[in-house]
């Protein structure tokens, strides 16, 4: 009974997966696709060897379990992002965004592991008031990559263990704004779907009693959303087009590092670097092109950087039942004032997180909070008619439940 109501509960949050909305992250990239646990911990997971989230974070680690762990839950995101400008401001619409996750990790026979994640890493969901002064270039902005990872760990010794898995993606994306000044009441609204393929490689190490090391490696996803172009207006020169536009996923490298040392502590470290330089613009292509009604492409310049993002975290046991848990990040923005603009105008930010955890038997349930302070950004040229400064932060309620058998 225990089993079929867990599989119900299970199948309920891919569902939420499926259709729920997600926002704030550097670049489009997120942390919020957490357990509470990693959500309280900083993200810093790529070393651990003893959760179900290492079925994303570091697969090799299914294969030093103890036995079958799960985790499932829903991380809340609650960002606020205005433009100052001339002693007034601009404010994005507040809203709150829930993000589920589903974790699961086992070994199977003597050296071997499998494990699934299902989850949201990348995805933004950015909205400004229909009438404020950046119509033009964001109204409504909404992008969803849903991630399933299947993965396989081989260890050929007690001290070291290699994982490797498909990812399939699953994106869609939303964009809406007012088109051009020159036809007032003229709006467009994008839509469009895909799948896109790639890959996990990862690898554990075990070189000193207490400490392990982690190397993760995701591969660059390549998708092609394919949709459909609308407009408010029946106008010759708007026709409704099929269109096409590309996104890269870009591959990540995660390097962490934990320890247990120190008696009833686990202290972890990620390092985090992302090839944001991959996404250089974005290529609208279009059957028939807004105000020309020609095959045509409209190319938007991204020129974004290559950045790091440092995640700490500690646990400390109390006793058997509660664990206590911190966290902190300093996450790199790919993008600099040139590039900025308000589908994503987000810039550095900095995460601090605490949280706790409650065990019951195989049972278990942890919480976390973690605030997001953004710092501040200018606007750029490719808006020319929007003049001031972006200020942020955000607010993420983390809540999931553990499984053991």
């Amino acid at each position: 009974m225990a089993k079929k109501t867990l599989g119900l509960v299970l199948f309920f949050y891919l569902g939420m997966i499926l259709f729920t909305s997600q926002a704030y992250c550097a670049g489009f990239q997120l942390f919020s696709e957490l357990s509470a646990r990693g959500t309280a911990m900083g993200g810093a997971l790529t070393a651990r060897d003893d959760i179900a989230e290492s079925a994303w974070f570091n697969p090799a680690a299914s294969s030093m379990l103890e036995g079958l762990k799960m985790s499932f839950g829903t991380a809340l995101v609650i960002p606020q992002m205005k433009l100052e400008h001339d002693g007034t401001h601009d404010d994005m619409k507040d809203k709150v965004y829930p993000v589920p996750h589903v974790y699961a990790a086992m070994p199977v026979a003597n050296k071997f592991g499998v494990s699934m994640s299902v989850n949201v890493p990348y995805g933004l969901t950015t909205e400004w008031q229909h009438d404020w002064p950046g119509k033009y270039y964001a109204v409504y902005t909404e992008l969803r990559c849903l991630y399933l990872s299947p993965a396989l760990s081989f260890k050929p010794y007690d001290w070291i263990a290699f994982g490797v898995g498909p990812n399939f993606v699953y994106a869609t994306a939303d964009m809406r704004r007012a088109l051009t000044p020159q036809v007032p009441g003229l709006k467009t609204n994008m839509k469009g779907k895909d799948w896109g393929y790639g890959y996990t490689l990862s690898m554990l190490l075990k070189p000193f009693k207490n400490w392990n090391l982690g190397l993760t490696y995701h591969s660059q996803i390549d998708i092609d959303l394919y949709g459909k172009a609308r407009y408010s207006m029946d106008l010759p020169s708007f026709p409704a087009s099929n269109m096409w536009l590309d996104v890269r996923l870009p591959r990540t490298v995660s390097i962490g590092i934990s320890t247990t040392a120190l008696k009833n502590w686990n202290f972890t470290a990620d390092f985090v670097w992302t090839d944001w330089s991959s996404y250089d613009k974005l290529d609208f292509q279009y059957e028939q092109a807004p105000g020309t009604g020609k095959p045509g492409v409209i190319s938007i310049p991204r020129n974004w950087e290559d950045a790091w993002a440092f995640r700490f975290g500690a646990e400390y046991t109390l006793n058997d039942q509660w664990l206590l848990r911190g966290g902190f990040i300093y996450d790199q923005s790919p993008i600099d004032n040139k590039w900025r603009e308000p589908t994503l105008p987000t810039n550095d930010r900095w995460a601090f997180s605490v949280g706790t955890g409650w065990n019951y038997k195989q049972f278990g349930v942890d919480a976390a909070y973690c605030y997001v302070l953004v710092e501040n950004g200018g606007t750029s040229p490719l808006t020319p008619t929007l003049d001031g400064t972006y200020k942020g932060q955000a607010h993420v309620i983390n809540l999931s439940f553990r499984w053991n058998y």
